[in-house]
């Protein structure tokens, strides 16, 4: 179980998640993630499935929350889980900015270039699904293409699945 200065900053992680616009204005999401939060509080870490097969992995990572991350990974969740789209947390972490889960992500082995459903890299979601009002974009972006990230790679992987050698 998480020590109780982790579990301080986890409950403000949860906290904050609910303040991002995707979630907040999703009932489906904030019951999840209320219920989700409870069960932790009560029982430990957990990486339940929630909506669009997203686990609690997915959203830590949308939401830079690097304490939730780590106490995940440390229970051995899956770094590179894949949600009901192919996406792993990394992408979500691209998409929202955020730096710190990035980092957190690729350090315990996250697939920089890992391609989802649609053949999109975490760095093509960061640069056509970004919010520019995410203040970590250009950040996250820089860090990402320091470590190797591409955008080219959907092509490729259209003809090699038309193939059938993908």
């Amino acid at each position: 179980m998480a020590s109780r200065t982790t579990m301080t900053i986890i409950d403000q992680e949860f906290e904050h998640l609910k303040t991002i616009d995707e979630n907040r204005l999703n009932n489906e999401i904030m019951i999840y993630l209320d219920k989700t939060h409870k069960e932790i509080q009560l029982k430990g870490i957990r990486n339940p499935r929630g909506p669009h097969r997203k686990s609690l992995i997915h959203f830590a990572a949308m939401g830079n929350c690097t304490a939730l991350i780590q106490s995940l990974l440390d229970i051995d969740a899956l770094v590179d889980d894949r949600d009901q789209n192919k996406r792993i947390p990394l992408s979500w972490a691209a998409e929202y900015g955020s730096l710190s889960a990035a980092k957190v992500l690729l350090k315990n082995g996250a697939k920089i270039n890992s391609l989802d459903d649609m053949y999109s890299s975490p760095l093509t979601w960061l640069k056509h699904a970004g919010n520019p009002q995410y203040k970590g974009l250009e950040a996250t972006k820089l860090f990402l293409k320091e470590n190797g990230a591409i955008t080219k790679g959907a092509k490729h992987a259209w003809i090699l699945n038309k193939l059938r050698l993908l």
